[in-house]
């Protein structure tokens, strides 16, 4: 199943301004939407950061430090910071992310670099084939029980 939101760029633009012009509150959007009022306010202080584009949904993977990750959790252990405040502190893309750092750091799972691996093939980069060289694999293959 998908986590995509399943709310509009316009929808979460209208709650956004109707909130900042105080004709609304989070809690009333959140309603009206089916969403947690935390949710809303998320939307609205990425608004407040980064305009329109902090609404827009990321399709790409944030890479984080791992001396970010550590100063993010050790400032909610601590108590120095919650983890609202965190993630707006950190640049942090949601609470979720935060989480799982804490639930791994209490756990104490060595964290690995946000980026390590993805993005990369496993396979061994082969040599290109011609045209008459596949025409011969096609026939092979037909002539060759599976």
């Amino acid at each position: 199943m998908s986590k995509r939101s399943q709310v509009s760029l316009e929808a979460k633009l209208r709650a956004v301004k109707q909130c900042l012009a105080l004709e609304s509150s989070p809690n009333q959007e959140a309603k009206q939407l089916g969403y947690s009022a935390y949710t809303i306010r998320q939307w609205i202080w990425k608004y407040k950061e980064e305009g329109l584009r902090g609404l827009v949904e990321s399709r790409t993977w944030h890479a984080y430090s791992n001396e970010l990750k550590q100063a993010a959790v050790q400032d909610v252990l601590s108590g120095r910071s919650s983890i609202e405040k965190a993630i707006q502190t950190y640049h942090i893309s949601s609470r979720s992310v935060l989480s799982r750092w804490i639930s791994k750091y209490t756990q104490e799972i060595v964290w690995k670099n946000t980026l390590q691996g993805k993005g990369r093939s496993h396979m061994k980069k082969g040599r290109k084939t011609t045209f008459e060289e596949r025409i011969e694999i096609v026939k092979y293959l037909q002539v060759c029980p599976q």
